[in-house]
């Protein structure tokens, strides 16, 4: 006989543990993200009044095949009204419209204990799609306790690399040569007035920053049949300077470890630092690829007494030192330019010498990297200061001719190579596992 056997092999909870946090117990997908959000600022973690809302957003599933979810929640002793829905990617694949928690479209009667309210999907995650399931209560009080997906993961394969150039010809798909081995990037092109840079994951019909850049020649592992689209400048690359003339720049500080520009004003004595993304050339220069915000900007006042003054350009505060620390004062820097043609700022303290440099802290209590100042041996100081690079407005595109209708229609046109549309056996002890477009079953002669 056949009997079909429906299941997943992985499972997930996300309970709720603040208005803005949850804990996480099971096997997440590697390299996953969640973010959990409660619009009311009172009443309990998960609760949400009139109004009120919850949102769990998931990212880093590429690949992988949601099954099922189960949500844990309940209302009040008689009443509790809302509505649900949950996308993947622009996708809307469970939705229950606004009604009470008594209806059959919820529990089918109030409840105070937490009861399951789930839904079946067999839905495959794509390339950068992030999972979003919304609900807003519309009396009160609904309350959501865990959010639990039962997955499976992405079947083994070479994956497929398709291009979109934004021109009249791309770069034919790439497949890998065995499963996990990436593929190399070709080289784009550059017309007339923009500039080729790489590809990205996310198409740009106009932008003045863009995330993160895979350059050409570049190793590059899919997570499963995906479409990359070029991303070119208005600009050519912006190169970093070493003439010591007074100008605004970005401040960069660029290692194994982070690839940083300094942003914005001092904040309890240290500045906050954001990702950017440069270049090196043959020649070992470097060139700055990322768009420069107003926040980004610093005026850098080069004096002939070989100091020079830090202004933030959009707030015109200026940037520098008290005793051991940053402070807004009108401080002079003294200078020096490294062997690797990058720069270090820095100052006599009594015997010492102290600098600015990017890092987490003198304690090392930032979680994140920021600017600060810290005690340095000068004479050890040869290279790993800060890149300056001449700030420049800048805009970028996957469309150097613009997007047009056709250009869609082509887009929705182009053969995808889908996993899931073949049918995949392997052996459970005797018996085969079937495996096709999200199903399963267990064949038992």
């Amino acid at each position: 006989m056949i009997l079909g056997l429906i299941f997943s092999v992985l499972s997930v909870t996300y309970t709720v543990a603040s208005s803005n946090s949850v804990n996480v117990t099971g096997e997440a997908p590697v390299s996953s993200d969640v973010v959990y959000m409660r619009s009311s600022t009172t009443g309990q973690k998960g609760q949400m009044t009139t109004g009120n809302s919850t949102t769990l957003q998931l990212t880093g599933w590429e690949g992988y095949m949601i099954d099922s979810v189960v949500l844990s929640m309940r209302s009040n002793t008689s009443q509790g009204a809302g509505s649900l829905q949950m996308t993947i990617g622009s996708n809307t694949v469970w939705e229950i419209p606004d009604g009470n928690f008594s209806d059959i479209t919820w529990n089918g009667s109030y409840s105070t204990t937490f009861v399951d309210i789930s839904c079946s999907l067999h839905q495959h995650i794509k390339n950068q799609d992030t999972i979003t399931i919304f609900i807003e209560a519309s009396k009160n009080s609904l309350y959501i306790n865990s959010y639990t997906f039962f997955y499976s993961s992405p079947t083994p394969s070479a994956h497929t690399v398709s291009f979109v150039s934004g021109l009249e010809s791309a770069p034919a798909s790439i497949v890998e040569d065995s499963i996990g081995s990436g593929i190399i990037l070709p080289m784009g092109t550059d017309t007339a007035e923009w500039h080729f840079l790489g590809w990205s994951e996310q198409e740009w019909l106009q932008a003045t920053d863009i995330s993160t850049l895979f350059f050409a020649g570049e190793h590059y592992y899919p997570k499963s049949d995906c479409c990359l689209w070029a991303v070119y400048s208005d600009s050519e690359d912006q190169s970093a300077s070493t003439n010591c003339q007074s100008g605004d720049y970005v401040i960069v500080n660029t290692n194994d470890y982070w690839c940083r520009a300094m942003k914005g004003i001092i904040e309890d004595k240290h500045i906050h630092t954001t990702n950017i993304h440069i270049q090196q050339s043959n020649d070992g220069t470097y060139a700055l690829l990322t768009g420069t915000h107003e926040d980004m900007v610093y005026h850098i006042d080069f004096k002939n007494d070989s100091t020079l003054s830090i202004m933030h350009r959009h707030s015109n505060r200026m940037i520098g030192y008290n005793g051991n620390d940053l402070s807004e004062a009108s401080s002079a820097w003294q200078y020096r330019l490294l062997n690797d043609g990058t720069y270090c700022f820095y100052f006599a303290d009594k015997h010492l010498h102290r600098m600015l440099r990017f890092g987490f802290g003198n304690a090392s209590d930032s979680e994140d990297v920021v600017a600060y100042v810290t005690r340095i041996d000068l004479q050890t100081m040869l290279e790993g200061g800060f890149l300056l690079f001449p700030a420049q407005k800048r805009f970028f595109t996957s469309w150097p001719f613009g997007k047009t209708e056709e250009d869609d229609k082509k887009e929705e046109e182009k053969p995808v190579i889908n996993v899931n549309d073949y049918e995949y056996i392997m052996y459970i002890g005797n018996y085969p596992l079937h495996i096709k477009k999200g199903e399963k079953w267990i064949v038992i002669k």
